[in-house]
């Protein structure tokens, strides 16, 4: 049976960078990206693949962004989108987790997981200029464990939690694994793909053609000024409208909250934040 791999993440973790990568590596021949390529790895939490519902209980689809309703459905979407789909890959932004007595996924459903960290200082000050949104409200919602993430009408609702739980949440998954942090992605974009090449060949044994001159044009096509640069002059259909998605695709920008906010996050996720060395 066909799998997914996901590509999990907090929000404004990387995960559109990594999407990038890894639609270059397996859906081209040359390597070189456009925005086109990331509809290859599609959001999972979208009306798109929850349609069937209609047909088993219309009512529930109308209310597809309560979370109560649309935890019923998570694994039997994946289940269908396995079945019928050639596409493999899934990003999300929810925490694996029980609502109620229902799971968002599971090792039956799941081939492996590319999981990305991020400071989660850095994710406030990100994340509250694409939501236009206060630090402080920002912080307040990633230290929330009931948090629950509904982006937009045509979402559906799942489950997201606080920062430190959403991690654990996918560690605890038992399947092929692997765990990277953002800041290593950026800065050492080379070695880390090379690490997730591997990962992807020797553990979850998916074929895809790579040579040095394909695996330099994904490095190249995939630097940050060029997908700036890209959005600046096409667009990009995921960004919000109000703000540039590609901002600026540093680390460091932690260091512009307050110190309440940060010693907020300190005292919540302390624990955590050392063992990824953000401490």
């Amino acid at each position: 049976m066909k799998k997914i791999l996901w590509i999990a993440s907090y929000p404004k973790s990387g995960n559109t960078f990594m999407r990038s990568l890894l639609s270059s590596l397996i859906y081209t021949d040359s390597g070189e990206f456009n925005f086109n390529l990331l509809k290859k790895v599609k959001q999972f939490d979208i009306h798109l693949y929850f349609k069937f519902i209609k047909m088993i209980n219309e009512d529930d689809y109308r209310k597809i962004n309560d979370i109560k309703v649309a935890s019923k459905y998570w694994k039997l979407a994946q289940k269908k989108f396995i079945e019928i789909d050639s596409n493999f890959i899934f990003k999300t932004h929810a925490a694996n987790l029980m609502w109620e007595t229902f799971k968002y996924t599971d090792e039956e459903r799941t081939l492996g997981v590319i999981y990305l960290v991020r400071d989660p200082r850095d994710i406030v000050i990100s994340y509250a200029h694409h939501m236009s949104k206060k630090f402080d409200e920002v912080v307040n919602y990633i230290i929330k464990k009931d948090s629950v993430l509904i982006n937009s009408d045509n979402r559906v609702a799942v489950p997201l939690s606080s920062w430190d739980v959403h991690i654990k949440s996918w560690e605890m998954l038992n399947v092929p694994k692997y765990i990277v942090r953002y800041e290593d992605l950026i800065s050492n974009t080379k070695k880390i793909f090379s690490e997730i090449i591997n990962f992807l060949e020797n553990d979850l044994k998916i074929d895809f053609a790579i040579n040095e001159e394909k695996f330099n044009a994904i490095i190249q096509s995939t630097k940050f000024n060029r997908l700036k640069k890209m959005e600046r002059e096409g667009g990009f259909r995921e960004s919000n409208k109000k703000n540039i998605f590609f901002r600026k695709g540093k680390h460091g920008d932690g260091k512009q909250l307050d110190k309440v906010s940060s010693d907020k996050l300190i005292l919540n996720f302390k624990d955590v934040m050392k063992k990824f060395k953000y401490l």
